[in-house]
Parts: C-alpha cells; structure tokens; sequence
C-alpha cells in the first residue's frame, strides 16, 4: 500500500520537496539583500512587533533579532508549517477518504489486507516525506549559511508540526463521509492554530499561554537561532501519537463508505437542491465561506500594516520597489494584489473540483441526466467566479477597514472594495486556465499558472525578473485604486471567454474520466 501511494504520487510528492526546499535555500539570502545592514533590519523588527506582524510572522523573542537565522526563522517558518502542513492533509485524505468515497478502497479490503492498512500506509508515505523534507530543508538552510544545528531544529519544527495536522487529517477521515468535508474540516483546524497561535503572540510577543493552545506555537518555541531547545519537539510527537490512536479507534467504531458523523446526504429533511447551478453553490459553499472568512482577516491585517509599510518604504529602496510605493494609493494597491494573487488559489481549487467529481463518481450521476457537459463546465466556472466576487469584496473590505482605522480615513473601505473587485476579471482569465487544465486533464497547468503569479507578485523585484514576463501575470496588470486599466480588463474578459470555450470544446471530445 505504501509502494502504491508513492507511485501514484511519484509526480506530485517531489515537486512540493522540491519547491519547499528552494524556498528555504532562497529565503535567508532574500532577507539579506531586502536588510543589508543594521538600521534596515531594525526597520523591520519594529514592524514585526505590531501586533499584524506577529500574526503574519512569529514569536519575536527579545535576542538575536536582527541576526540573519533569527530573522529567516521569524519570517519563514509559519509560512512553511502550513504549507508542508496542507500537504500532509491532502496526502492523508487523498490515499483514506478520497479512495473510499471513490470505491477504490473497496477492491482493496476485498484482498487479504488489515482494517486500518490504508490509513497506516497514508500516514507512513507523510512521514516519509516529512523525513525527506526535514533532511533537504535542513541542508538548503546550511547551504545557505546557517548553522547546523539549529537549522536542523527548524526544520523538524516544522515537519514534525505538520504530522500533527497529518493526523488530525486522519481522524476527521474517519469523522466525515467525503473527503470534501475531511479535508475542510482538516484546514479549518489548521486556519484555527494559525489564529491561536498569533492571538496569543499578539498579547506576549514572546509567546503566551494562548500561544500553547496553537501546536503551531510548540514548533516556534523551540526558538532556534535564538535560545534552542529541544523538549516542545516532544509534545509534538505525543500530539500526533495521540491523534493517530483516536483515528484507529474512530475507524473500528465505523463502516465502511460511512462516517461518525452525519452527512447531509443521511438527512431525509436536508434542503432539496434547485438546478445545477444550485448544486454547484451547494458543493462550494463551505469553501466559500471559509476563504471568505480568511481573506477578510488577512485583508484587516494588511489594511492595519498601511502606515508601517509607508515609513518602511521610506528608509528601504528595495521595499519600496517590492510595493510600487506612491502615496497610499501604492501600498493600497501592492496589498490588493497580494489578496487577489491568493484568490487565484481558491479560483484553481474551485474549477479543477470537476476533476475530483469525476473521480468520485459525481459526474456520471450529473451527466446521466440531460445535463450537457457544457452546462456542467459553465455552471462551474460561474460559481466559481461568484466565489471569487464574493472573496474580493470581503478582502477588500477587510484591507479597507484595516486602513480606514489605520489612517483615520473611512472613505478608504469604499475605495478598496472597489480596488479589489477590478480583479475579477483577472479571476476570470485564471479560471479559464483552470478549465482548459482540467479538459486536458493537466492540472499541474493550473498550478503552475497560481505559482507564476505568486512568486512573479511577491518576489519579482528580488529576482529582477524582466517587466514583460511580469506583464504576464493577470494580477500584475491591475493597479487599482492607483490605475484601473480598463483596456487590459476587457482583454482579460475577451481571453477568459475564449479559454473557457477552449475547455468546453476539448471536454466534449473526451472520455468522462
């Protein structure tokens, strides 16, 4: 089983090491040409310890602050727990519920195989990766120049923090009938020891007793480049031990293709879906509401950051670039895009669910009745723009309330809402790219596409990357409130339209799944 999960993965699983691995050997050199020397990297200490840098950030412990292993620490090891985090959940999920929710579980219990093998071999294949990655990661940050040791420490903080999530993706397998839910219901897990663990930081920079309420603040109080130890790496490990025995317990209590809990499909007085579109909101829903919620949190963070981010441009060239400073029209606009280029994420995730669908069945269920897999595909990709309108408009609220109160500006809420709802047909183009993924069956098209315009946005002014291939990027063009280019938005309209016909088009040619 274990063989069968790396096979399929055999793609999947090295390009996260991979990319994961870049990024940590990238990250300490980035920060050293972003903080050359000692005022600049003052500059930032002040702006980490407000409370929306804690949030976004770390623990700031008081020593060492303006070292480079310290800094690489505060500013990057949140960002890698979750992501090395969301690929655990996926893993997990993808080789127990997925495969149940499938059927294919059911060939394989038919052979002479243990009640909780799948599971056991998910969990194995997360901590195999998680070994790898905590060995590549470790070696990028020595390469890097940082010391052994603690880069060590680092890097099983965070791997070791991610098989907690692992296995709370393991447990809320067992919980939930289908792996939509699993996997929400494991995210939102994580999104909360984010929240907890910058709740709790907030009231003590340093870390207080909310913080240990996060296992995410466990990983960061091991305070490597600062003052290590070694003794919260052991609550992670019994963390996850712990979970790991409540999954096996929860998967005896349980049938197969069932759930502990309840489903709306096991409710006869469940709401009764109205047309294709209305099923199509019904699937999204919860992701709908969930990256509401976290766009708008994150859009209340940057719009706090606004004043900061002004007098940090001011004293930093390279700053200033990253952000196209000019006025607070500038960092309005730098902070819009950085909420819209996440958005592309839930833009992607959103389209290539018909993949899923047609993995689980769902498909065959929708196209044996008169549904044209035009209709399918449309009413996907109009959902999926209504989720992304949705998202703008609660990130571009939250950034307005943030700078509004910030600045003492209320006009600024309106202003932003309508700076974030110029990228809806940016949206669009990215879920066109989406569409014609999923027709050729290439996700990975997707994927790199959100890659292209994340890394383009937020690193292009490190890596010097040439204007025109930034001018590829859908995000990159839209300047509002700065700029509104109104021709670039009804391009953007014009190759969105055609992608999607592209896609449609391609679909009806080829087999269902």
């Amino acid at each position: 089983m274990v063989a069968l999960a790396l096979r399929r993965d055999r793609i999947r699983l090295p390009v996260w090491i991979v990319a994961l691995t870049i990024n940590v050997w990238y990250m300490p050199s980035a920060l050293e040409l972003a903080y050359p020397d000692e005022a600049d990297r003052i500059s930032r200490i002040n702006l980490i310890k407000t409370p929306a840098g804690i949030m976004f950030a770390g623990p700031v412990f008081g020593e060492n602050e303006t070292a480079l292993g310290a800094m690489f620490a505060n500013e990057a090891m949140l960002t890698l727990i979750v992501a090395v985090s969301i690929l655990a959940i996926l893993t997990v999920i993808r080789h127990t519920r997925a495969e149940e929710e499938a059927g294919a579980a059911e060939l394989v219990l038919s052979s002479p195989v243990g009640r909780h093998t799948r599971t056991v071999a998910a969990v194995v294949v997360v901590a195999a990766v998680n070994a790898v990655l905590a060995v590549t990661m470790t070696a990028a940050a020595v390469t890097a120049g940082l010391a052994v040791i603690d880069s060590a420490a680092l890097c099983l903080g965070i791997t070791v923090a991610a098989m907690v999530f692992g296995a709370v993706a393991a447990v809320t397998a067992q919980l939930w009938r289908t792996s939509r839910t699993a996997t929400g219901a494991a995210m939102t897990v994580l999104a909360a020891a984010v929240v907890v663990r910058g709740v709790g930081d907030v009231i003590d920079h340093s870390g207080s007793p909310v913080s240990w309420l996060s296992p995410i603040a466990w990983a960061q109080q091991m305070r490597a480049f600062v003052d290590l130890r070694w003794w919260p790496l052991a609550m992670l490990v019994a963390l996850a031990a712990g979970l790991l025995v409540a999954a096996a317990v929860l998967e005896r209590a349980r049938e197969y293709d069932a759930g502990i809990l309840p489903s709306g499909g096991d409710r006869p007085d469940a709401p009764r879906i109205r047309g294709l579109f209305g099923l199509d909101l019904v699937l999204q829903r919860g992701q709908i509401i969930g990256w509401s919620i976290a766009v708008f949190l994150a859009g209340l963070t940057f719009g706090s950051l606004t004043q900061a981010m002004l007098d940090m441009a001011e004293d930093n060239e390279l700053v200033a670039q990253m952000l196209n400073v000019q006025g607070n029209d500038g960092i309005f606009s730098a902070m819009t895009q950085f909420l819209a280029a996440a958005i592309t994420a839930y833009v992607v995730i959103s389209v290539l669910r018909l993949n899923g669908d047609e993995q689980s069945g769902i498909a065959e269920a929708v196209l044996a009745g008169s549904v044209s897999r035009w209709r399918w595909l449309l009413s996907t990709v109009a959902v999926t723009l209504l989720g992304a309108a949705v998202l703008l408009v609660c990130a571009g609220l939250g950034n307005g309330v943030g700078a509004g109160i910030t600045l003492g500006e209320p006009e600024t809420v309106g202003r932003l809402v309508l700076a974030a709802l110029a990228h809806l047909p940016a949206m669009a183009v990215m879920a066109g790219i989406a569409a014609v993924a999923f027709a050729l069956r290439q996700t990975w098209i997707a994927w790199l596409t959100v890659t292209f315009v994340i890394v383009s946005l937020y690193l292009g002014a490190l890596l010097r990357l040439p204007q025109w291939l930034l001018d590829l990027s859908p995000v990159g063009r839209i300047y509002a409130p700065m700029e509104v280019p109104v021709a670039a938005m009804a391009v953007m309209v014009l190759i969105a339209t055609a992608l999607t016909v592209l896609s449609g088009l391609i679909y009806r040619r080829r087999d269902a799944v």
